[in-house]
């Protein structure tokens, strides 16, 4: 072993034995704190009485010792280390806090074991483990932690197998009677809260998360392809910027979405009795981990069709999503003034309009219309043009490059062939972001500009344009990309 790959094992091992410490400190402690209360009540729902006992469902559980110390190896850097141990420092002491402060107990009685194998272990589990400590289950939270470490380090089979086996291990919890429903959704609401707060490091010199490197292999082999043999560089400083900011950033909204699911599964289960509230919390759970998903996959076609209509089933079931959406986009959007600003002659940038607002301008008819926003359709004057674009954008996440190039090829070529009669309008659904992005890029390359004078052209149009680090970063990688 040389002496990089020493070191690099010496501080995996550091980890190894700050994470046990913390968690013999705080564990015990706060289970002998619970033990000698007078009354420590139990909190449970009514159907959990019918989950049965699965004595086998003990080798999962006892498993997670070995994971435990296992999972801080396949850390591959410093920062990847210091990533775990800030997470599991934050979900052990918030826990522990819990236990203190809302002390619970589990009420049911375990069923006598035959197995002699199953019954030295659940013998173990009675002399060191206890009833208390119950919400967040650090069980069913540590879990989620080795998964969100695993998950990008092994794949095929194994993968498979360690996602099987750490579900598994939270279900364990509920089967071998050593915690309740309320403990697992306090548990997944804290770990939550954790990945957004530290956010999953990638770095350029080890694999990026599998999702995000195929999604844009494929977008890169598509482009060779099509014949764009721009440079080696451009496409070196792409994968850079890929690796080190996009995938964290769709993982980020994908974990604020999953955050407000399971906050609204906590919401459905409280209502327990009550049919329309449940029913209700429930479809907004589904709806919000069914983006959460699509977030994380970078899937910027989950609602609309090609010709950017939303088919029916679709508009019923992400109902909750749209209704929020539209809230936001009649209140928000109105600080453009005007709402679509002119950009180049007959070119007109800025958020969705209402058929009215459109007739008002006298953009109702003659149109070359590009429609960037994923979330809402658009509105029937504007869908129904025969020139019709729609180029799905998720708000406020990645900008696949390959799709970029896509949209700006498409822009520049429709703005070329304007007929005289013709306007052409490119909204997102505020006109903050999405929209002004690719007005920089189209005007950049239509004027010949300088990246930083198309961003000041723009900005002094729309003086509400929100670009961020990683969008002037990726719009260089793009400009370079053109060049």
């Amino acid at each position: 072993m040389d002496e990089k790959r020493l070191k690099k094992a010496s501080g995996q091992l550091v980890i190894v034995i700050y994470c046990l410490l913390l968690f013999q400190f705080t564990y015990p402690l706060t289970a002998a704190y619970a033990a000698n209360l007078a009354v420590v009540p139990s909190l449970l729902f009514d159907f959990e009485r019918y989950i049965p006992f699965v004595p086998w469902m003990i080798l999962p559980y006892m498993s997670s010792g070995l994971f435990f110390c296992v999972v801080p190896f396949y850390c591959q850097s410093k920062a990847q280390c210091l990533c775990y141990a800030k997470r599991f420092t934050f979900i052990t002491l918030i826990a522990a806090l819990c236990f203190i402060l809302f002390p619970l107990r589990v009420s049911f009685e375990r069923p006598a074991v035959d197995n002699p194998l199953f019954s030295i272990f659940f013998s173990f589990l009675k002399k060191y483990d206890s009833p208390f400590n119950q919400a967040p289950s650090l069980h069913v939270a540590y879990a989620c932690l080795f998964w969100a470490v695993l998950r990008w380090k092994i794949s095929g089979w194994q993968r498979i197998a360690v996602g099987i086996w750490l579900l598994l291990m939270g279900i364990a919890t509920l089967t071998v009677y050593q915690h309740h429903i309320i403990d697992v959704l306090t548990a997944l609401l804290l770990v939550q809260i954790s990945f957004i707060l530290f956010p999953n490091i990638v770095d350029t010199e080890y694999n990026q998360p599998q999702k995000s490197a195929q999604g844009r292999r494929s977008g890169h082999d598509r482009r060779c392809d099509e014949g764009h043999s721009e440079g080696v560089n451009s496409n070196i400083d792409s994968n850079r910027f890929e690796r080190r900011i996009l995938p964290i950033r769709n993982q980020q909204l994908a974990n604020t979405y999953y955050l407000i699911g399971w906050i609204f599964t906590l919401l459905a289960l409280l209502c327990e009795g009550y049919v329309l509230p449940l029913i209700l919390f429930a479809w907004v759970a589904l709806v919000c981990f069914a983006i959460g998903y699509n977030y994380l996959r970078g899937n910027t076609g989950f609602l609309k069709d090609h010709r950017g209509r939303i088919p029916l089933i679709k508009k019923v079931f992400y109902a909750p999503y749209q209704f929020a959406y539209r809230l936001m986009w009649h209140f928000f959007r109105k600080k453009n003034n005007p709402l679509l600003m002119e950009l180049l002659p007959r070119c007109y940038v800025g958020p969705r309009l209402n058929s009215s607002e459109l007739v008002a301008l006298g953009l109702d008819h003659n149109l070359v219309v590009f429609d960037l926003a994923a979330e809402l359709e658009d509105v029937q004057l504007l869908g129904t043009m025969e020139k019709y674009y729609s180029f799905p954008l998720l708000d406020i996440a990645e900008i696949d490059v390959h799709d970029a190039h896509v949209v700006i090829d498409a822009m520049v070529t429709a703005y070329r062939n304007l007929d005289e009669h013709e306007n052409m309008i490119i909204h997102c659904t505020m006109g903050y972001s999405r929209s002004m992005i690719f007005a920089i890029l189209m005007t950049q390359e239509l004027l010949s500009l300088d990246l930083n004078k198309a961003i000041g052209r723009v900005k002094s149009i729309n003086r509400h344009t929100v670009l961020r680090d990683h969008t002037i970063q990726l719009m260089k990688i793009i400009v370079a990309g053109r060049s």
